[in-house]
């Protein structure tokens, strides 16, 4: 029997109880078989709500807004969870949504922002003023110039090479969520990752 559309869905700000310490993907399964959806939500918030967090605001480079966009993906998911067949694809899921909802801020916020500045596509040059090549770098000043140089790609090129790199995606993982051909998201990260080369050299650092 197909459970009704749940109640409302309060402010994710207020705290969910965390589920009890079973396997996952088991509480998911039996929240969704229940029909329970505010149960589904909290194990998905437990699961993966840091991860989507920390996608959504490396993906706009503003950490307010990814914050509102973090509490979207929810939100939606909330809504949408009757679509999730399959518990153990909950992760490229909720990436999914939050892929999509990240460029719809980017989007939104390029069209704002478009009658003061350019918008270029690829890399910006971003590198401060060049260090002596081959510079020993610690891990914290690589860290931050990294991060710096994956936020001047372009969303799409960003996108692909987060969900490649820090969350471990296949490609075809990220070819459902993204819902965009696997060979096409591999030739995004391929053209990405000498551009990033380049801004690190461009720092002193070598990759």
């Amino acid at each position: 029997m197909r459970p009704t559309d749940p109640a409302p869905l309060p402010p994710l700000a207020a705290s969910l109880p965390l589920a009890p310490p079973e396997p996952v993907t088991s509480l998911l399964r039996g929240a969704l078989d229940r029909g329970d959806h505010r149960a589904a939500l909290r194990v998905l918030m437990m699961e993966h709500g840091s991860a989507i967090f920390g996608f959504c605001v490396r993906m706009v480079q503003n950490p307010t807004l990814g914050a509102d966009v973090h509490q979207q993906v929810f939100e939606e998911a909330y809504r949408d969870l009757g679509k999730l067949q399959r518990s153990e694809r909950a992760r490229s899921w909720l990436f999914g949504i939050a892929n999509h909802r990240c460029l719809d801020a980017i989007k939104a916020r390029r069209r704002a922002e478009k009658r003061f500045v350019g918008d270029p596509d690829g890399l910006s040059d971003v590198a401060d003023e060049p260090q002596e090549p081959g510079a020993h770098a610690d891990a914290p000043t690589m860290a931050k110039a990294l991060d710096e140089c994956i936020r001047a790609l372009s969303a799409e090129a960003r996108m692909a090479v987060l969900l490649r790199f820090q969350e471990e995606l296949t490609y075809e993982e990220m070819g459902r969520m993204c819902r965009e051909n696997a060979t096409t998201l591999q030739a995004r990260v391929t053209r990405a990752l000498p551009l990033l080369r380049r801004c690190l050299e461009g720092k002193g650092i070598e990759p």
